[in-house]
């Protein structure tokens, strides 16, 4: 879920490209009607216009409080606040960067084992 359309066109490129089936949204509403507690990843921006991505974090995580193992925020600034318990990736972000934070999101190994190269992984809390 990204509001600016470049980046989820090119998101949704890169992981399909990868071997995801890949649906997207602008917003918390379009995000919602997806149904995301079903998809194995979920990529989520902080800034959505007048949105935060973080209220849609809060609304999955309180239907399924371990929702926060398949989430990934996008964010542009450090100084961004971030549930703690979630993979971050920050932007500009390369696309192998991209797949192999959703690969590992989703329990597949990346073709290369390096670092995560921007990307935290998640803490356990």
């Amino acid at each position: 879920m990204d509001d600016q359309e470049m980046i989820r066109v090119l998101a949704a490129r890169v992981l399909a490209d990868g071997g995801w089936a890949v649906d997207t949204a602008a917003g918390i509403a379009e995000a919602l009607a997806l149904r995301p507690l079903e998809f194995d990843a979920i990529i989520i921006d902080t800034r959505l216009g007048p949105e935060r991505g973080t209220e849609l974090f809060a609304l999955l995580r309180a239907q399924d409080p371990l929702v926060s193992r398949r989430c990934l925020v996008l964010t542009g600034a450090v100084a961004d606040p971030t549930p703690d318990e979630v993979a971050v990736l920050l932007k500009p972000f390369r696309a192998d960067d991209l797949l192999d934070a959703v690969n590992r999101l989703a329990g597949h190994r990346p073709a290369e084992n390096g670092p995560w190269d921007g990307v935290r992984p998640g803490r356990t809390g």
